[in-house]
């Protein structure tokens, strides 16, 4: 009985050493495993952008992909209720006049507009032999071609919005000025306003006077006459602005810009606070305004292109509908050429030895906007 239970202690052993060794087995085959996927993945090297511009490969350029920049107006209106404003509807009879000061901001102008990026995906390099050497090749900071033999298109900016005027006529002023001496001595703002209420009375009945001629002081010219109109409205509209507020309003000017890959369906692009105007994407105290864009294009498969034949490869671009809305405003609708919806297309190298060929590309979307060709002097 002893031998048996020694023996069937061993075996018990054999089968957990069994069994162990089994799972050292499978780790280390895991890990060999590990290693044969990941050596390869870390040797790779990584990938580097070409640098743009003459190199040893030869002319080596980017095409560009197009970017979306909305440039905003926004109207900050602020409203100060004026010291008399509780006794506007018993000393003027003017109703609906609001006690609290308002800070509203809305978009009071938009346009849209087109710039080119890099596109790393449409590198491309020319080797310029023989009497192509010559060519003069313009690239962008970015190294985007944007002219051959030509001069380069001006990358500049210039916005064609209507940015509002500066105010006219005379500096902010106190409209306390203009209390008369009875008003300034009342003892209480109720009194002051009644008094005030009785003086801008009395100013338009002075105005009425100089109209009908009916007037004390006769003006001796039509010149003096609209001078001294002027002075009573301005009197009067500052005493007036006691009770019914002041309004000031001040413009900022904002771009937001976006660079879109594909279809665009009411995509919040910015949001639009009421008190802190322009806010981000994720700041829900602001209103979001959405973009739609659709792809109108239908590239289908490109052309191919003939590997024997080198040249110069261009922008093919698409046309995109985009839609600028808020729920119940829209600011803009508009047909864009992008880009990155379009295809590309080879202007024939052999052109550029036997040719002068001069191109003009534009540069937000890569395509040729001028393209002249004429023949070599000979020597």
């Amino acid at each position: 009985m002893k031998e048996m239970k020694e023996m069937k202690e061993m075996k018990e052993m054999k089968e957990m050493g069994m069994k162990e060794l089994r799972n050292l087995s499978f780790r280390i085959t895991a890990f060999l495993c590990f290693l044969f996927f990941m050596i390869p993945a870390l040797a790779q090297p990584e990938m580097v952008p070409l640098e743009p511009g003459r190199t040893p490969q030869g002319l080596v350029y980017y095409l560009p992909k197009t970017a979306i920049r909305i440039h905003l107006v926004v109207e900050k209106r602020t409203y100060t209720p004026g010291d008399f404003a509780r006794y506007a509807d018993r000393y003027l009879r003017l109703t609906g006049i609001e006690q609290e000061e308002q800070v509203s901001q809305r978009i009071i102008d938009c346009e849209v507009s087109t710039f080119g990026i890099r596109d790393t995906t449409k590198c491309y390099a020319v080797k310029l032999k023989g009497k192509a050497e010559t060519t003069v090749v313009h690239l962008s900071e970015q190294g985007t071609l944007l002219a051959i033999n030509a001069e380069a298109p001006s990358q500049e900016y210039v916005p064609h919005i209507a940015r509002p005027s500066q105010a006219e006529g005379r500096v902010k002023d106190n409209p306390r000025r203009y209390l008369s001496a009875e008003a300034l001595a009342a003892g209480s703002t109720a009194k002051m306003a009644e008094l005030t209420a009785q003086q801008i009375v009395e100013l338009r009945e002075a105005r009425q006077a100089l109209i009908t001629g009916d007037a004390d002081e006769k003006p001796q010219d039509e010149g003096q006459l609209q001078r001294m109109l002027r002075e009573i409205d301005y009197k009067s509209d500052m005493l007036t602005s006691l009770f019914t507020g002041t309004v000031e309003r001040d413009t900022t000017e904002h771009i937001v810009t976006l660079c879109p890959e594909k279809d665009m369906d009411r995509q919040v692009v910015f949001r639009l606070s009421r008190r802190l105007g322009l806010v981000d994407v994720d700041d829900l105290s602001g209103v979001p305004f959405y973009m739609t864009l659709k792809n109108l294009t239908n590239t289908g498969f490109p052309a191919p292109v003939d590997k024997k034949k080198k040249g110069f490869m261009v922008n093919a671009p698409g046309q995109a509908r985009m839609t600028l809305y808020q729920e119940d405003q829209q600011l803009i609708e508009c047909d864009l050429p992008l880009a990155q919806f379009g295809t590309t297309e080879l202007r024939d190298g052999d052109l550029f030895k036997r040719y002068v060929v001069s191109m003009t590309l534009n540069p937000a979307t890569g395509a040729v906007v001028n393209h002249d060709i004429t023949e070599r002097k000979k020597k």
